[in-house]
């Protein structure tokens, strides 16, 4: 899924569905739905994944995914949680909280909350779709 500049903005803007102490993150690695976290990171145009999961002991299966405190992330950050393929939720940090901003059960659509818990569908485009515009 590709998150440009618009919808990285969108996420920092939106007032979200509710606030929470403690995101829900993955915390069991498997090699099918790939669940990871991450933070969102704008650079010009562009957003990147700055991964903040790693997987542990992978000579099992079904083993931990060991994810970085957190807390230390600044203000304002938006966070990107994937629990499966089509699973992802987006937090951003506010103050000591975090606030679910947008989720996604299908890869081409992000449901952002920019009016509470209704959410607003935004078209997200796949790298295919980005190669055929060009």
């Amino acid at each position: 899924m590709i998150i440009d500049k618009g919808a990285y903005l969108m996420l920092r803007s939106a007032i979200g569905a509710y606030t929470c102490r403690k995101p829900p993150v993955p915390s069991k690695w498997n090699s099918v739905d790939r669940p990871h976290v991450a933070v969102l990171m704008p650079s010009n145009d562009e957003v990147f994944r700055l991964f903040l999961s790693n997987p542990v002991g992978t000579e099992n299966p079904g083993h931990q995914l060991e994810v970085t405190n957190l807390e230390e992330l600044p203000a304002k950050s938006i966070l990107e949680v994937r629990h499966g393929n089509l699973d992802y939720r987006y937090y951003r940090r506010d103050n000591a909280m975090w606030t679910k901003v947008a989720e996604a059960r299908n890869p081409f659509i992000v449901e952002v909350f920019s009016h509470g818990c209704t959410p607003t569908n935004m078209h997200i485009q796949t790298r295919m779709e980005q190669a055929h515009e060009l």
